[in-house]
């Protein structure tokens, strides 16, 4: 089982290796880094072809100009495949769920500075100038080496059937955002965001209840969530809205290229 590349722009495409399909593109804010998006590779019980397979994944990339590697976040199946070519972990994730139906959604008071736009296109709904603000909020928020740039942001609205942006503004500008989604019966909060200058007044709390209180109205018997294990504060948040870790995390991990 080789490497079939089935679409290529510069630095840019997409491979499968048997029945594995694996996407890579530029990571966010640095060029030279590969964000490798291996499909399916949340569910724990993923396989990734053998390690001279991924070796060739590796060899496509350097051809491409890229001299590092980070994946998207893995389970430990997939993430242990990586790390016996010799990936490191860059980043630990907590990955949590939360019962519709044992943790009703905390009431939240109304408020006027929660805005829900659909988002499809996310380019009519929101506007450029209110974008070039949610990825400013999210580079303050997660700092340069975890934001999202708008490839990043399409591909989470791609990524479940139905999707609802919420956002907070004060002043006329956006201090704070979740981004929501469901797939069939499971909810996902797929980005929760708010300006450093905000946090600690109860937006995140406000925007939580609004992104939990869609995903109970589409039916969704549970709602998952990951956070970075160190985030004590999203963490304590969480699990005040009834969230509990699931029996495994996940990594995302890096390598040099052309060592």
């Amino acid at each position: 089982m080789g490497v079939s590349l089935v679409k290529h722009t510069p630095r840019a495409g997409v491979i499968w290796s048997g029945a594995t399909q694996v996407r890579a593109r530029p990571w966010p804010q640095v060029p030279g880094r590969a964000f490798l998006l291996i499909s399916g590779s949340h569910g724990p019980t993923v396989r990734l072809p053998e390690p001279d397979v991924l070796t060739t994944w590796l060899t496509t990339l350097s051809s491409w100009g890229y001299d590092s590697v980070r994946t998207s976040a893995l389970a430990p199946v997939a993430a242990n495949a990586f790390a016996q070519i010799g990936f490191t972990v860059a980043q630990e994730l907590s990955l949590l769920e939360r019962s519709h139906t044992a943790h009703p959604v905390i009431a939240s008071p109304p408020t006027s500075t929660i805005t829900a736009l659909r988002m499809a296109p996310f380019s009519r709904s929101l506007g450029n100038s209110a974008l070039m603000e949610l990825l400013a909020v999210d580079n303050a928020a997660f700092g340069v080496e975890w934001t999202m740039d708008q490839e990043t942001l399409r591909e989470a609205l791609s990524a479940t059937k139905r999707v609802r942006l919420f956002v907070s503004r004060s002043h006329g500008r956006i201090d704070g955002f979740v981004l929501a989604g469901a797939t069939g019966n499971q909810g996902f909060i797929q980005r929760l965001a708010v300006h450093p200058d905000f946090q600690r007044q109860g937006i995140a709390t406000q925007l939580l209840a609004a992104a939990l209180a869609w995903t109970e109205r589409r039916g969704c018997s549970s709602t998952v969530v990951n956070t970075e294990i160190s985030n004590t504060a999203a963490l304590s948040a969480y699990h005040r809205f009834g969230f509990a870790p699931l029996d495994y995390g996940l990594s995302v991990l890096e390598m040099q290229l052309n060592q």
